[in-house]
């Protein structure tokens, strides 16, 4: 699959579907969406392609209320990948940008510079200049500019309709089961491995510390998790938080590997996050905080398991 961010260098995509979304999360809903675009593609031998934008519009036109990004611009791309598609392409988004008119937008990029033949996007899709743009105004454009508009949901999990916003208010709340049924995955974090106190060796649970660049985290507490790495994956319990029973100053993301000695510092690592066990909390001394943690380490195994 290629990725595209200069439309000069576009190449020859034969009959394109385009899939039109910000695609933060690549949750259940983006899936249904990427899952139109394919089977529309394969079904008259056209390409299939994905429309994002980076950074995402919110970033630029409001950075001081923008979301967290559920994840990094490497994980989505990383993630459309996976689902078949030919090309992503990635349209730098800029307050330039932003001021095009909804007929504007598609006429200038989805038809003259990508030549879509076919416009899939989601039932609460907005573009343009002041989101002025939503599917209806996407069907009267393909009506007018000579291409086939389909309008992909709602899609619900558990009586909610998925969105991102949902994802990220359940990641918020620490929900991660629920957070799981509306992304189709585990949520995850990604970052290197880094040096850290090591406050964890000291009490029998040597840690690695995890230098997150994913946006989007869980409250602090502690989760049932699996560190993932290019050879395998590994169950772990991770607490993310200050440490208060050693009054830690800066916050921290620290992963026990279980029956794991080897050295991953510098290692860029996946952190699956399972389920929450429980708020961080101060004890009253390390040996306290050791029999918790060993408490805490076999009800990670038995959700692991699960």
């Amino acid at each position: 699959m290629e990725i595209i961010r200069d439309l000069n260098s576009l190449g020859q995509y034969p009959f394109p579907v385009v899939a039109l979304g910000n695609f933060d999360g690549v949750h259940v809903g983006h899936q249904t969406i990427l899952t139109a675009a394919i089977k529309r593609a394969h079904a008259v031998g056209g390409s299939a392609l994905a429309v994002t934008f980076d950074p995402l519009p919110a970033k630029v036109l409001n950075p001081n209320r923008a979301p967290r990004l559920i994840l990094t611009p490497e994980d989505k791309h990383e993630l459309l990948r996976s689902y078949g598609l030919q090309g992503v392409i990635v349209l730098t988004f800029s307050r330039e940008l932003s001021m095009l008119s909804p007929e504007d937008f598609v006429r200038e990029y989805l038809r003259r510079r990508i030549g879509a033949c076919v416009v899939v996007i989601g039932h609460n899709v907005s573009f343009g200049h002041a989101r002025a743009g939503n599917a209806d105004v996407m069907r009267q454009l393909g009506r007018e500019l000579g291409f086939e508009t389909t309008v992909v949901g709602p899609v619900e999990r558990d009586g909610i309709v998925v969105s991102s916003t949902q994802v990220r208010e359940m990641i918020t709340a620490g929900d991660m089961k629920r957070t799981a049924s509306l992304l189709g995955r585990a949520h995850f974090l990604r970052g290197p491995v880094v040096h850290g106190r090591e406050r964890g060796r000291t009490i029998g649970f040597p840690t690695a510390n995890i230098q997150s660049r994913t946006e989007c985290l869980p409250p602090d507490g502690v989760y049932a998790t699996r560190v993932v790495m290019e050879e395998g994956s590994y169950q772990s319990i991770t607490n993310i938080g200050m440490r208060p029973t050693f009054g830690e100053p800066q916050r921290s993301i620290e992963a026990h590997i279980f029956d794991f000695d080897r050295d991953i510092y510098g290692r860029e690592v996946r952190l699956e996050i399972a389920e929450r066990i429980r708020p961080e909390r101060k004890f009253e001394s390390a040996q306290a905080l050791a029999a918790q943690i060993a408490s805490d380490l076999q009800r990670a195994k038995e959700i692991l398991a699960a």
